[in-house]
């Protein structure tokens, strides 16, 4: 039962954040769940990150912007390309530890999302 119910409020809290990300729910209608193919695209490694940085490699495309928010919705770090690279290392010193989203944006303006999982030893 505990499980099952921290499970639920978990849940809530992923929600919540992707309703903080812009743009995530556009065009969307009567509460349907957005399952994008595009998110074979980024990949994110290692996941967890326990090393201070995480890998985000992207299979078509180039990135032009990174955003890594936190559970509340809330931009903890901002990058912003000015040449785009298909392979990007970013820093994570000074991110406490927890669950966030990577929301990477590429030149054609397609914008994917992943979870990331960042803990300190």
């Amino acid at each position: 039962m505990k499980k099952i119910l921290l499970l639920t409020i978990f849940s809530s809290f992923i929600l919540a954040a992707f309703a903080g990300v812009p743009g995530y729910f556009d065009g969307l209608q009567d509460g349907a769940v957005r399952i994008d193919s595009t998110q074979n695209e980024l990949k994110v490694y290692p996941n967890p990150a326990e090393t201070g940085k995480v890998t985000l490699e992207m299979n078509t495309g180039e990135i032009s912007e990174v955003r890594l928010i936190n559970i509340a919705g809330k931009e903890v770090v901002y990058r912003k390309m000015d040449f785009g690279t298909s392979k990007y290392e970013l820093p994570l010193e000074n991110v406490p530890s927890g669950i966030y989203f990577v929301r990477v944006k590429s030149f054609e303006n397609k914008s994917i999302v992943k979870k990331l999982v960042v803990s300190s030893r």
